[in-house]
C-alpha cells in the first residue's frame, strides 16, 4: 500500500560511539565453548554468544558480559578458564583405503565439540566441507581441488575457525565422501578450577592489550581479589572487586580491609552488594556479582568524559539492572564509605553507584580509583607516543629531548583541558602551574648515561579529586530578623 512506513526496534549495547582505551574490561570466567588460550576482543552480546556460547547455569561470565554492554560497556576481552588437563574433541578425515588426509580439531575444549558435525562431498578430482554446528551449517569450503587448499580455507575463515581449525594428514590425498559426523567429545575439565586457576588464566591478558579494568566474574573469594589487585597493578589496570553474594555490610568491610592491607591497594576498588537484572523469561530474574554493571559505568565515564570521571552519581544510572540483593540506606551507605567500600543503591527508584573509593590507605594521593585510572592512562598514552621516538639519534642539539618533552607536554596538556588534571592559581587568579610538568634535559641525562643509550624524562602531576560529598548550611529566619 502506498505511504509511509516506519518501524520501531529497541538497541542494545553500546550507548556511544567513542571508544578509549581505558574504558575496556578485562574478564575471566567460564563458557560452554570457545578457544581458552588467548584473550578475545568482545564487543557484543552477539558476539560473545558466537565465539563462547550462550547461558550457563554454573557461570557468572555471560550475564556479566550480557550486563557490561547493555549499561553502556563498548569493549572486553574474555578468556576462558578451563582444567589444566583440558582436551579438544576432533575428527580425521580419512581417503577411501582409510588413510588420513585431513584432521579437524575443535575450536576449544569441551564436550561442545560433539555439537559440531563434518560433511564431506567427493566428486572424483574435487570435494568440499561442510561444517555444522547444532544441525545447522555455519561454514563450506566450496568446491576445492586439494586438501591443503580445503585446510586454508578453513583455516582462514573467522566463521570456521569459531568451531574448527584444520590441520593436513596428506595433501597428496582428497578426503572420501563422509555423511555429517560428530567430533569426537573433549573434556573442559573446568567444574572444579580454583582461585590459582583464574590467576593464571588472566596471564593471558598481557600489556600489549592496553589499560582498563580487570574482573573474575566466577570468584569473589578474598585470594582471587588479591590476585586481581597484582595483575591491575602490573599491568596498570584498575581491579573492580566484590564479595559473595550473601556477605553482610560488616563481610564487605572487613574483605576491603585486608585489600587494603596489599602494596598495591590503590588499584583496587571494592563494590558492594550483588545487583539482580532480568532474565529470557518473564518475571524471573537473577543476582549477579556487581563488577560488570561496574565496569560498564566506568566504561561509559571514560568514552563520555575522560578517566577522570567517576563511574558513579547518574551517569551511573541503571537501564538494565533491576534491584540490589539487600538495600542501602544512607546511614549504611556512610558506614560502608568509610570502609573503603562502594555502595550499589536504590536512588529515585533507580539503581546508581554510590562511592568511587580506591581501597588505598594512601588517601592523599589515591582516596579516589579515577586517580589511578588517570595516571593509567598518562602511562598507556605515553608508551604509545613515545615509541615512535625509540632509536631516535642522540645529536648535540639535543632534539631527542624536545621531541620527547613536547609529546609528553601534549598528552598531559590534553587532559588537564578535560579536567584530569588540576591547575594551581594564586589569590588573583594567575596561573602558577598548569597541573603537570615535564622535564627532559642535561640535568638528568649527563652524558655518561647517553653513551649506553639510556633518556629519561621526569613527569609531575597533580589529579583531580572527587566531590563526593555537598554539604549546605540553611539557617532559618523570622519575621523579625534579616535573612542570612
Amino acid at each position: 500500500m502506498p505511504g509511509v512506513v516506519i518501524s520501531t526496534s529497541v538497541r542494545t549495547g553500546p550507548s556511544t560511539a567513542t571508544v578509549r582505551e581505558s574504558s575496556q574490561l578485562f574478564v575471566v570466567g567460564l563458557a560452554q565453548r570457545g578457544p581458552s588460550d588467548e584473550a578475545v576482543l568482545i564487543e557484543s552480546l552477539a558476539e560473545f554468544e558466537d565465539v563462547f556460547g550462550g547461558y550457563r547455569a554454573d557461570s557468572y561470565l555471560h550475564p556479566t558480559i550480557e550486563t557490561f554492554f547493555e549499561e553502556g560497556g563498548t569493549r572486553a576481552y574474555v578468556v576462558r578458564a578451563v582444567g589444566a588437563s583440558a582436551t579438544a574433541g576432533e575428527l580425521t578425515l580419512q581417503d577411501g583405503s582409510s588413510n588420513d588426509v585431513i584432521t579437524l580439531t575443535a575450536n576449544g575444549a569441551g564436550d561442545w565439540s560433539e555439537d559440531v558435525d563434518i560433511q564431506v562431498i567427493n566428486s572424483g578430482s574435487t570435494f568440499k566441507i561442510n561444517i555444522y554446528f547444532e544441525n545447522d551449517v555455519v561454514y563450506t569450503t566450496g568446491t576445492v581441488t586439494s586438501s591443503s587448499q580445503a585446510v586454508g580455507r578453513i583455516n582462514s575463515s573467522a566463521v570456521a575457525s569459531r568451531y574448527v581449525s584444520a590441520a593436513v594428514d596428506d595433501a597428496d590425498l582428497l578426503p572420501a565422501t563422509l555423511s555429517a559426523t560428530a567430533l569426537s567429545a573433549g573434556d573442559a575439565q573446568d567444574t572444579s578450577l580454583d582461585d590459582e586457576d583464574y590467576r593464571d588464566a588472566l596471564t593471558l591478558f598481557n600489556d600489549a592489550l592496553g589499560v582498563g579494568a580487570v574482573v573474575c566474574a566466577e570468584s569473589q573469594s578474598d585470594n582471587m581479589n588479591s590476585y586481581l589487585t597484582a595483575h591491575a597493578n602490573n599491568f596498570n589496570r584498575v581491579a573492580l572487586l566484590c564479595g559473595p553474594e550473601s556477605q553482610t555490610t560488616t563481610q564487605a568491610k572487613t574483605a576491603a580491609l585486608s585489600v587494603q592491607a596489599l602494596d598495591n591497594a590503590e588499584h583496587a576498588a571494592y563494590y558492594y552488594p550483588w545487583v539482580e537484572i532480568p532474565t529470557s523469561i518473564s518475571g524471573i530474574t537473577r543476582m549477579i556479582p556487581p563488577v560488570g554493571y561496574v565496569a560498564a559505568k566506568r566504561a561509559l565515564a571514560h568514552n563520555q568524559n575522560g578517566a577522570h570521571v567517576p563511574a558513579a552519581g547518574l551517569l551511573s544510572s541503571s537501564r538494565f539492572v533491576t534491584g540490589v540483593k539487600y538495600d542501602v540506606n544512607k546511614s549504611v551507605g556512610d558506614d560502608l564509605d568509610e570502609g573503603f567500600v562502594n555502595a550499589v543503591r536504590v536512588i529515585q527508584n533507580t539503581v546508581r553507584i554510590y562511592g568511587a573509593r580506591a581501597c588505598s590507605v594512601d588517601t592523599d594521593n589515591f582516596k579516589y580509583i579515577t586517580q589511578q585510572d588517570v595516571v593509567n592512562t598518562v602511562v598507556s598514552e605515553a608508551y604509545r607516543s613515545l615509541e615512535d621516538l625509540v632509536f631516535s639519534p642522540i645529536d648535540g642539539r639535543n632534539t631527542i629531548f624536545s621531541n620527547i618533552s613536547a609529546r609528553l607536554t601534549a598528552i598531559l596538556a590534553s587532559m588537564r583541558d578535560t579536567g584530569a588534571l588540576y591547575p594551581a592559581f594564586d589569590a588573583n587568579g594567575r596561573l602558577l602551574d598548569p597541573g603537570f610538568t615535564v622535564k627532559c634535559d642535561a640535568s638528568i641525562n649527563p652524558a655518561s648515561q647517553l653513551n649506553d643509550g639510556l633518556v629519561k624524562a621526569r613527569v609531575g602531576l597533580r589529579v583531580s579529586s572527587i566531590g563526593d560529598q555537598i554539604q549546605i548550611d540553611i539557617v532559618k529566619s523570622n519575621l523579625t530578623t534579616s535573612v542570612v
